[in-house]
């Protein structure tokens, strides 16, 4: 196995834009220029940020790494172009949140490699042209339609992350395990990995508070399925890596169905933007709550759930 092997093999999951990203980046090694603009698409603790370092590692390059709720005016972008060197890459996360300005900056950079500006004010104004090192601008989004079109269609490679199974999010729990010296098998991890949500970041919390009742005594036989279950109630998480939370919103809907989202904000006493993000996309997405034109409405999966664990 050679070194990029082994740098690629860092990566859990996601084997088939893995199997695709190896050939697109050792064609761009060969023909000795940087991997072409690249769009990652997944929800977030997904590994977004991962791979793109990962892109860095195997082709040797540095990696600027930037967010887009941080770039809101020319200067916090153009600052960061100037200053490129040679096919390294620039990583955007959270790209749907950039300005306006910022975006109209990037066309011309992933277009044609130059940087666009005017120069003075009025009629004393000019408009001048940078030319930039060739490079790879990558960028992450967790709201693939809060993106125009003409800017999504300017990225030669779109990676959609897929859900991870059970049994890789165990592989990575039990990969962490080691390293942190926590006695779990790599059943017990994919257990473990069921209440995870299918995210890679959210398994890596999920492990660190495990080894927190493990170094304090609280929970001494990692490998027996109950003992862990009851660890999990108690830090208030249910089968599918349903939270607390979930299961108010849950019962919300058991007791009254439909309901509109301000309805069940206010019997929950939980911000909006907690539930539209955080909440709802997993509950609809995996099939425990739908929308209708009348409101939020529970499903015969989300009625058993209440049942199980009531």
């Amino acid at each position: 196995m050679n070194q990029d092997s082994d740098v690629w093999a860092e990566y859990q999951g996601q084997n088939r834009i893995i199997t695709n990203l190896k050939m697109y980046v050792q064609s761009a090694m060969i023909l000795e220029k940087p991997l072409d603009h690249t769009l990652i698409y997944g929800q977030s603790g997904m590994g977004k940020t991962t791979l793109a370092k990962l892109i860095a590692k195997v082709m040797k390059v540095k990696i600027h790494i930037l967010n887009g709720t941080s770039l809101q005016k020319p200067s916090d972008i153009i600052s960061v172009l100037t200053t490129l060197k040679p096919n390294e890459i620039i990583f955007i996360d959270e790209v749907h949140a950039i300005s306006t300005q910022v975006s109209e900056i990037l066309y011309p950079v992933i277009d044609e490699g130059k940087i666009s500006l005017i120069i003075g004010q009025e009629y004393n104004s000019k408009n001048i042209q940078i030319t930039l090192p060739p490079f790879t601008l990558i960028t992450a989004t967790t709201e693939l339609d809060q993106l125009a079109s003409p800017f999504l269609n300017r990225f030669p490679i779109y990676l959609c992350l897929d859900d991870y199974g059970c049994e890789e999010i165990g592989t990575i729990i039990a990969g962490y395990a080691q390293t942190i010296n926590l006695p779990l098998n790599l059943m017990m991890a994919t257990y473990l990995g069921g209440y995870a949500r299918k995210t890679p970041r959210i398994a890596l919390n999920l492990t660190k508070r495990i080894n927190d009742f493990y170094l304090t005594g609280k929970i001494k036989n990692l490998n027996n399925q109950e003992n862990l279950k009851q660890i999990l109630h108690q830090m208030g998480l249910y089968e599918q890596g349903l939270t607390s939370d979930d299961l108010k919103y849950l019962q919300v809907l058991t007791s009254s169905s439909p309901l509109g989202l301000e309805n069940i904000m206010q019997r929950l006493n939980i911000p909006w933007k907690i539930i539209k993000s955080m909440i709802e996309p997993y509950l609809i997405g995996e099939g425990y709550v739908i929308r209708t034109n009348k409101g939020r409405m529970i499903t015969a999966k989300g009625e058993a759930f209440i049942k199980k664990v009531e």
